[in-house]
């Protein structure tokens, strides 16, 4: 029992579940936006299909960072700061991972399969783009464009999971995330700056220096702000969403202060707990937001 626990965790460490667990706040704000406009659905209906969103975005989410892991491998083995990762040191073979992305892979077909035949047929390219953003780097320093739209797909996808339809509304959602992460993105690579170089790859730090990129990273978090600014107005939220949207700038500034303040020294624990934080402000704020309005304005 002590192996198989010990080996569950190496391989929740292996795909990063806490960046799936960033994820799912933005696809439940997705999720409820598209309840309040469905109608046509039973409570045993609508329990099955969170399950299914819910199981579709980890098998995803693992596919992706599992074929990460692996095709990096050789790259993590020389970077001090992932040296320790999974398949470097041995915890987890290559062949072992192997499997575990086509084995996370085939469920995530499986599944979008139940949901809908719209969420089964875009299954494959958001697959695709979920496995490519791990090969951007070694060719474009737009690899943290592609990771942030790879995983801000989540809202998207679930809105046609639940409407089967692609507007305006969850677009907006998509790209919030999308440069929230980006920004997010290019601050982490600041760590691997020298190494980037040394190694031939791809990033906007190794490309521009750490000035300019502080910058760039500060011009993607505040056109985050704008987009989801403007998520929330097409949604027909109000002030109360604003509030938790304000909270969310603060902590983005956070971000930038403590990335500005590491010097040449690997970022601390604060910086990706901060980050963690953001998904479920916005979530928080989307659900106060709807209470506000159907409960005291409405009552």
């Amino acid at each position: 029992m002590n192996l198989s626990l010990k080996s569950l965790k190496q391989y929740g460490s292996l795909i990063k579940f806490s960046h799936t667990l960033f994820a799912l706040p933005f696809a439940g704000i997705a999720f409820v936006l598209a309840f309040l406009k469905t109608q046509d659905k039973t409570v045993l209906e609508w329990a099955l299909l969170s399950i299914l969103i819910l199981i579709s975005m980890v098998l995803a989410r693992s596919a992706a960072m599992g074929f990460n892991r692996i095709v990096d491998a050789d790259i993590d083995s020389k970077n001090q700061r992932t040296i320790d990762r999974e398949i470097p040191a041995g915890k987890i073979s290559t062949r072992s991972a192997i499997l575990f992305v086509v084995l996370s892979s085939i469920g995530f077909f499986t599944v979008s399969w139940f949901i809908n035949s719209m969420a089964f047929g875009l299954s494959f390219p958001t697959l695709l783009i979920l496995l490519g953003y791990s090969l951007a780097k070694r060719f474009t320093w737009l690899c943290h464009w592609i990771l942030g739209f790879s995983i801000g797909l989540a809202p998207l996808a679930t809105w046609v999971a639940i409407r089967q339809e692609i507007v305006l509304e969850p677009l907006l959602w998509t790209l919030g995330l999308a440069f929230n992460l980006a920004g997010f993105d290019i601050l982490y690579a600041l760590q691997d700056q020298e190494f980037d170089k040394k190694e031939g790859l791809f990033s906007v730090p190794a490309k521009f220096g750490k000035k300019n990129s502080l910058w760039i990273a500060a011009a993607n978090h505040i056109l985050c702000i704008v987009l989801l600014f403007s998520a929330g107005i097409v949604s027909g939220l109000g002030p109360v969403f604003l509030l938790f949207l304000l909270i969310t700038s603060y902590y983005l500034f956070q971000e930038h202060k403590i990335a500005r303040g590491a010097g040449e020294n690997f970022f601390p624990p604060k910086f990706y707990q901060i980050h963690s934080y953001i998904s479920l402000i916005l979530f928080g704020g989307l659900l106060a937001d709807r209470f506000f309005y159907l409960v005291v304005l409405s009552g």
